[in-house]
């Protein structure tokens, strides 16, 4: 049951919150350079993940269920980010995430001419790292999701390890099957298709917010 919550989690973050700089990077790395140097490039953002989610519950960012006040606040901080980040989303242009992606690329392009342009498995990894390690809402992400799930599970490492393993096994495998279908994955995402998809997450984390704070303002003990 645990391992298909992270699942969940997993399938929300590939699914809903999937089609960003990062997928168009992983994508635009597939049909360049080969789905092999893609699994490299999206192997360093996942390990980045993981690294950002070991930091957060090694330094316990982490709040006591029982504690009334703690679970008020901490819903109502999760609510506000995840509205920000709705916003943020919904107003997000394609042809920045365009940019952003293209950007990406010409890095890799420019370090792989540094090495005669022979693929160096490394450079993918260590780039995915990067790519994620600067984008201030992949922390707010894993920030809202680790103290979500540490207060749901009181803080039990062996339960925080099994949800988190379900949520990146399925990260991984959507990020697979995305590498696999560059292609035909490239030609469906138009601008028109990406600013609906932007606007519909977009609204659906708002909403999201807004109901979490709703829960734990005026049912904090049916969280």
């Amino acid at each position: 049951m645990i391992f298909l919550e992270g699942v969940i989690i997993g399938l929300t973050l590939a699914l809903v919150l999937g089609f960003g700089p990062s997928f168009f990077t992983l994508i635009q790395t597939s049909i360049d350079r080969g789905f092999k140097s893609a699994m490299f490039l999206d192997l360093g953002i996942i390990m980045n993940d993981v690294v950002i989610v070991a930091l957060l519950l090694m330094t316990n960012i982490q709040f006591n269920i029982k504690d009334e006040k703690n679970l008020l606040f901490s819903g109502i901080g999760a609510g506000i980010i995840l509205i920000i980040f709705g916003i943020y989303t919904y107003t997000l242009s394609p042809s920045k995430i365009k940019s952003i992606s293209d950007n990406n690329n010409q890095v890799i392009d420019r370090i792989n001419e540094k090495f005669d342009d022979d693929v160096k498995w490394y450079t993918y990894i260590a780039r995915g790292f990067i790519i994620n390690i600067f984008n201030p809402f992949v922390w707010i992400f894993w920030i809202t999701c680790v103290a979500t799930a540490s207060g749901n599970y009181e803080g039990n490492r062996l339960y925080l390890i099994i949800f988190f393993l379900g949520t990146f096994s399925t990260v991984l495998f959507f990020d697979i099957l995305k590498a696999l279908g560059a292609y035909s994955l490239q030609r469906f995402f138009t601008e028109k298709m990406l600013k609906i998809l932007n606007q519909v997450t977009g609204v659906a984390l708002i909403i999201s917010g807004l109901y979490l704070m709703v829960r734990v303002i005026f049912f904090p003990f049916s969280f």
